[in-house]
């Protein structure tokens, strides 16, 4: 049996999707800014594709942008946005527990010049709207900050963010890094004050490839790639029509079956919950304000990279941290952030769910678990 038990990194293409983007490989494969026939039918698909997206967040088409992955549309609205305000305000605010993608451009933009403040999180990894409203001044033009946290599921009070960034300075613009909301919990821009938003099509059944950027009419954004002028003049290069087509089916499908895809997973995620602690398992994860299908979980005294190398031998696949530094030896900075004993941190695994997992895979790892922790045991591998 194979288990794929790590959906917040990527997921399988829902089978509806991949039908839908096939024409678009085999037949109506024309450049969408070519002024030829088949060039217009994919920009006339491209074009439906970005109305459907626009229409399930609440807003514009016209404020709907497509990239190669959300990473790129981080990149180009912290970067370009910063080189908007760069004469007049320097101050940028995000947290410790964010994605690579943005943890990153902050550090590049504060090598430029900017200066960059974290907002501390408490031991859930929420952040600390008290210490938010007292970092917010005059100087700051950006807030950015993710909806739910990738490694451990933790759901941020996005509207109470943008409410304290907007009531202490009315320029500062607020980005949201989306990118994990999308089928796992109801998301919607329509009724958020939020200036940017990233999203990326793999992480909801769709294709891998394509991002999907939100800039709120009248606010600044520049091109951060030059080129041929795609995307209105703001994102130069070929737009990936087939991954596009795929991408607006993809957050069609995730909305429209939210609601049965959330309880399952929520079941899933319970039953392992039960099982793991049963065995001894330290639970990271706040269940109580986490999305549905994320689990962070450790068994103190076996390192999470242990684990993972074993269950996959079994043909389980978890995580120890994202995808994006799952590789890196160094503990997690989202466990870190939030003050998780490194012990337990140092055990720490993801077990990330999706719509397609099933009652028999979640048996078949705890089982398997189990067996893995009594061979540990016996061989006295578990200690460090």
């Amino acid at each position: 049996m194979r288990v794929y038990f790590d959906n917040n990194a990527t997921t399988r293409v829902d089978d509806r999707v991949l039908e839908e983007m096939i024409v678009f490989y085999r037949e109506k494969y024309g450049n969408p800014n070519s002024a030829h026939g088949m060039g217009i039918e994919a920009n006339l698909h491209m074009e439906k594709a970005r109305e459907k997206v626009a229409k399930v967040l609440g807003v514009s088409p016209s404020e709907i942008f497509f990239t190669s992955c959300a990473t790129e549309s981080i990149n180009w609205i912290l970067k370009t946005v910063a080189e908007t305000f760069e004469k007049r305000k320097r101050t940028i605010i995000t947290t410790l527990i964010e994605h690579k993608a943005v943890l990153e451009t902050v550090k590049y933009l504060s090598m430029k010049g900017f200066k960059v403040k974290y907002v501390p999180v408490d031991s859930r990894g929420i952040v600390k709207l008290e210490e938010l409203e007292k970092l917010v001044d005059e100087d700051t033009f950006l807030v950015s900050i993710m909806a739910a946290n990738n490694e451990v599921g933790t759901i941020q009070p996005v509207e109470d963010v943008t409410r304290i960034v907007k009531k202490k300075n009315k320029e500062a613009l607020v980005h949201v890094d989306a990118v994990q909301t999308i089928g796992k919990i109801p998301f919607s821009l329509e009724k958020l004050e939020v200036d940017y938003a990233s999203f990326s099509a793999h992480k909801f059944h769709g294709p891998k490839g394509v991002g999907i950027t939100y800039v709120r009419k009248g606010v600044p954004i520049r091109p951060l790639i030059h080129g041929g002028g795609q995307e209105r003049g703001l994102r130069s290069g070929t737009q990936n029509v087939p991954g596009i087509v795929g991408a607006a089916r993809a957050m069609e499908i995730a909305v429209e079956e939210l609601s049965e895809a959330a309880k399952h997973m929520e079941k899933l995620r319970s039953k392992l919950v039960s099982g793991l602690m049963n065995l001894g398992a330290h639970i990271i994860t706040p269940l109580e304000v986490s999305l549905p299908n994320t689990l962070s979980v450790s068994f103190p005294n076996i390192r999470g990279s242990t684990l993972q190398n074993l269950l996959s031998g079994y043909g389980i696949y978890v995580s120890t941290s994202s995808a994006c530094t799952s590789k890196d030896e160094r503990l997690s900075h989202v466990l870190d952030a939030m003050g998780v004993d490194r012990r337990i941190a140092q055990g720490a695994i993801r077990i990330s769910l999706c719509k397609y997992n099933t009652e028999e895979e979640v048996d078949y790892f705890l089982k398997k678990i189990e067996e893995i922790l009594s061979f540990l045991d016996l061989t006295g591998n578990n200690r460090r």
